[in-house]
């Protein structure tokens, strides 16, 4: 009788503490799919419960997560990642995020608000992300803005491992606010403020220089730049725009480069007809052109 109670205590002891455990450990959102996802490795059909650091792979079904902070993201067929409660690691395949940030080979994607990206691990290390809904940014590992999408516009982007002094080439319009210089790459999107190199404002210039750890850019960039060289390469329009064009180029050179939203999400068909251009990030700076 004795012996019988002792067991009971212990199972009951072992039932509190898993309790207590699955109490201290809740789950940040849940997992959907119409086919068999893998998580932690273990096959689930249907719903499942996804906890912060939860590795969720897929098959041949996608899988909607939907995060308790209002969040949500869909992980594309045969796709892998580790789901946080802030962010998503895509290990493999492609993802679509909402109101919510991806880390892939590096860069650091973020979907603030209501927005939405789309990206995809390709080979050779290239990430392709593009801009489904409102304003998506892309960060490298330094921390550095080396990308700014809006609605409908892709990129093609490989970091480097080539440290935070890495030179960054950059080609667009500049304009003057006082004694500062900005100028605004025409592929990446991203404004800069150029420490020295004595560019003229309302140019378009092709700079090279490299990025500056911690400092505080003028209003209206991102980060300072300092400049190595600066070669000119003609005058800007009116609304400071290159003269040409610059957006049609970027278009058909992304065109050329048979990038489309739809091929970099793989998931979703009604963005096949988005704008797309080349870019090359590096770890510390970026550099712009096709890919």
């Amino acid at each position: 009788m004795d012996l019988f109670n002792s067991k009971a205590v212990l199972v009951c002891t072992f039932l509190s503490s898993v309790g207590l455990l699955s109490a201290a450990t809740p789950g940040i959102g849940i997992a959907m799919s119409q086919g068999n996802i893998l998580i932690n490795s273990s096959a689930s059909a249907g719903n499942a419960t996804i906890f912060d650091g939860s590795t969720l792979e897929t098959q041949a079904a996608s899988s909607q997560v939907r995060l308790n902070g209002g969040a949500h993201f869909l992980l594309g067929t045969d796709s892998r990642g580790k789901v946080y409660s802030d962010h998503v690691d895509l290990l493999k395949g492609s993802a679509n995020i909402t109101g919510y940030s991806a880390n892939a080979n590096g860069l650091n994607v973020r979907a603030d608000g209501k927005a939405t990206a789309a990206i995809s691990v390709r080979d050779k290390g290239v990430i392709e992300i593009a801009a489904l809904t409102g304003n998506v940014h892309v960060y490298n590992a330094a921390g550095f803005n080396v990308a700014n999408l809006v609605p409908g516009r892709a990129l093609d982007l490989k970091p480097q491992d080539a440290g935070a002094s890495a030179p960054s080439s950059l080609t667009g319009c500049t304009k003057k606010t006082g004694s500062d210089t900005l100028i605004t790459d025409e592929t990446s999107n991203v404004t800069v403020q150029l420490r020295g190199g004595n560019a003229k404002g309302n140019r378009r210039y092709q700079v090279t220089g490299s990025m500056v750890p911690n400092a505080t850019p003028a209003t209206g960039a991102t980060q300072v730049l300092n400049v190595t060289s600066a070669k000119e390469l003609g005058a800007c329009g009116a609304g400071g725009s290159a003269a040409g064009g610059a957006a049609a180029g970027g278009a058909a050179a992304g065109a050329a480069a048979g990038l489309s939203t739809a091929a970099i999400a793989g998931i979703v068909v009604a963005a096949a007809a988005a704008i797309a251009v080349g870019a090359t990030a590096a770890a510390g700076g970026f550099s712009s052109g096709t890919s």
